[in-house]
């Protein structure tokens, strides 16, 4: 018995060394499970915390990829890209002239068996004077004893002088026997003071502010050099004939603005000027024998609307611009006609920017359906068969379907926020961008209101400025009529002397061709 319980008590004693062995064995694995829990969280924070770290990296590569491809865009920003003048193309980079013509296989220059231009000898009536040339030894040897053959070698030359008149005018008075009244002449008003200035003079310095673009004291520097210095004319002197040669010509602006109005294609644009450092604005309103100016201080829709031309257009009136979104103001009647020179330029910078497929294709077919229109237009044709005009709509719209694709595909790239506006521009204005299509009067571009304002951006570059908002007026105002009798081929210093006269031409002697050069 006692045997049995000391083998119980032993055993029992065994299992309890062997429960502590194992409660220790299974103390040492919770700690070790634990102690794997915690560095496997660890790893797991570190791998998240890897993983943000790696993203950050990620989102500062794609922030330096679009900044890179933002600088690459801006070295490649051009003439033919982008609205900037060549004269601001950077340096050591190639200057670009915009070209649309489209290139051929001929050489530069003139071709070959084209008649060469040049003056032609005088009639000898036309010769004012004659210069001798004579030798009194000869050349090879020295002697003297020479004689004429009675041969004689003619080279005219065409060449002019500066003569400088002091007119002095007399007013001879008369008494009248009958009543006993004196009087005389008229006086005119370009001869009111004691002594002036002529109108030659006058109209000189005026072409040279308004058309030249110098800068008044460049006029008159000019003037005293080309007079030897007896003409010396004071810069103020200049600034009143600005200011009176623009109020002689408020009836011809009244006819201008008219005339304008009724006209059923209206080119349009606006360019920045600076008036008194401040950004302002220069507008032309015009056709191809029409140009009108007008200078505001600011550039916004009651200035524009203070000019009374686009505000008072009809329905019939076709006004052609470089997308100006003030013109789709539900106020204005006329319809609206988009430039597609802008256009091409815009499809170029996606083309710069992604090169993609769709902006180039869409060149193509603008171009080669503005080529087709032109050989239509010298066979005297109006319009389109409306077979071709099916084919162009097919392939203007599958164009427009790559363009979503091509931009969808490009996901976050640099220039496909601006690709993406321009594709939504293209489709919400697609009946004023192709306008010219269904109307042969329209226009393919609004090159002409570009040229009329090319001017203006040569004077901003040669005088910087002008003082004041009415300084720039008046000059809009002589622009306004120098430019129109230019579209109509009158000489445009003569048209400034008959100004300074007091007798402009009137709108409707330069458009009836009624003036005799």
């Amino acid at each position: 018995m006692v045997n049995g319980y000391n083998s119980l008590y032993k055993d029992y004693e065994n299992l309890l060394i062997k429960n502590d062995k194992l409660s220790k064995e299974n103390r040492d694995l919770r700690y070790m499970n634990t102690l794997q829990e915690n560095q496997i969280q660890t790893l797991m924070r570190n791998e998240e915390k890897a993983k943000k770290e790696i993203e950050e990296q990620q989102n500062l590569l794609k922030e330096k990829e679009f900044e890179i491809a933002r600088l690459r865009a801006l070295l490649n920003i051009d003439g033919t890209n982008h609205g900037i003048p060549t004269s601001q193309t950077p340096i050591n980079k190639k200057k670009v002239i915009p070209n649309t013509r489209e290139k051929t296989d001929l050489p530069r220059g003139g071709q070959k068996g084209h008649e060469k231009h040049k003056l032609e000898k005088f009639s000898d009536s036309e010769i004012t004077e004659y210069c001798e040339h004579g030798m009194e030894q000869c050349p090879c040897c020295s002697s003297d004893a020479i004689k004429e053959t009675g041969k004689i070698k003619e080279k005219d030359e065409l060449d002019y002088k500066i003569v400088v008149e002091k007119k002095r005018h007399k007013f001879i008075e008369y008494k009248c026997e009958k009543c006993g009244k004196t009087f005389h002449q008229e006086i005119p008003n370009n001869l009111k003071e004691e002594n002036q200035y002529g109108p030659q003079v006058q109209a000189l310095e005026l072409t040279l502010m308004n058309q030249a673009n110098v800068t008044m004291n460049k006029a008159q520097k000019i003037t005293y050099g080309m007079t030897n210095g007896e003409i010396d004319l004071s810069e103020g002197y200049i600034a009143k004939l600005q200011k009176r040669a623009a109020q002689k010509l408020e009836e011809f602006m009244k006819e201008m603005k008219g005339e304008i109005i009724r006209q059923k294609l209206l080119h349009w644009d606006d360019t920045v000027i600076m008036i008194n450092t401040k950004r302002s604005c220069l507008r032309f309103y015009g056709t191809e024998k029409l140009a009108m100016y007008t200078a505001h201080s600011q550039k916004n829709k009651d200035r524009l609307d203070k000019d009374g031309i686009l505000n008072v257009l009809p329905e019939g009136t076709v006004v052609e611009h470089d997308h100006n979104q003030v013109n789709y103001n539900s106020e204005y009647k006329f319809t609206n006609a988009e430039c597609n020179r802008h256009l091409i330029s815009d499809l170029k910078k996606v083309i710069d920017n992604l090169n993609h497929n769709w902006a180039k294709n869409l060149i193509k077919l603008l171009t080669k359906m503005n080529n087709k229109r032109n050989r239509l237009i010298e066979k005297e044709k109006e319009e389109f068969d409306q077979e071709e005009l099916n084919k162009f709509e097919d392939k203007f719209e599958k164009i427009m379907l790559e363009a979503h694709k091509e931009n969808e595909e490009e996901g976050q790239k640099y220039y496909v926020d601006d690709e993406a506006t321009l594709i939504l521009r293209i489709l919400d204005f697609k009946n004023e961008y192709l306008l010219w299509i269904y109307d042969f009067d329209v226009p393919f571009t609004n090159n002409l209101s570009e040229r009329g304002l090319r001017g203006a951006k040569s004077k901003q570059k040669a005088s910087g400025q002008f003082w004041s908002e009415e300084s720039a007026s008046w000059y809009a105002t002589i622009r306004t009529y120098i430019e129109t009798c230019n579209r109509n081929n009158i000489n445009i210093y003569n048209s400034l002397v008959m100004l300074c006269l007091g007798k402009p031409y009137t709108l409707q002697q330069i458009l009836n061709g009624e003036i005799e050069q």
